[in-house]
């Protein structure tokens, strides 16, 4: 079985995640949100050297303004991989773009690669994400949301 982080846009096997599009006829309405870039510029997580007795410390990005794990990790390795999984997190989530769909829409999952067309050049020129997927069936019939974050493949 094949494990993979959050974020990397890719299936349980390890294929891409098929690729949505979508036009601006297709929402109801949406909301684009962008949060400061510049907020950290890296992070650190620490572990613990028993063979040495010190605690340690690796970093994903840059040691500027990093922002700082709290636990201490049992090995390097699972501290970097942490410090990793949470830069790659930071950096999607300096922007968001949710979207209530006009028509449901089943075939959108989490972790779809997601253009838009049809918005704001700010929205349309971003590689979004689909973070979450909300689906709802009620008298005004069947009915998708999305929320989307930068993709991982830009933050990079």
């Amino acid at each position: 079985m094949l494990f993979t982080n959050a974020g990397e846009a890719l299936t349980a096997s390890g294929l891409a995640m098929p690729a949505v599009t979508l036009t601006r006829r297709d929402g109801d309405r949406h909301c684009y949100s962008v949060t400061d870039r510049d907020a950290y510029t890296g992070v650190v997580a620490y572990w613990s050297d028993k063979a040495n007795a010190e605690r340690q410390r690796v970093i994903a990005g840059s040691d500027d303004d990093a922002k700082e794990l709290r636990p201490t990790y049992a090995s390097q390795a699972d501290a970097l991989d942490t410090a990793q999984a949470e830069w790659r997190r930071v950096q999607r989530g300096e922007a968001t773009f949710d979207i209530t769909l006009a028509q449901g829409r089943p075939d959108i999952l989490p972790e779809s690669p997601l253009t838009a067309s049809g918005y704001k050049p700010d929205i349309d020129a971003t590689p979004w994400m689909v973070t979450e997927v909300e689906h709802s069936l009620g008298d005004s019939g069947f009915g998708t949301r999305l929320q989307c974050e930068v993709s991982g493949a830009e933050a990079g």
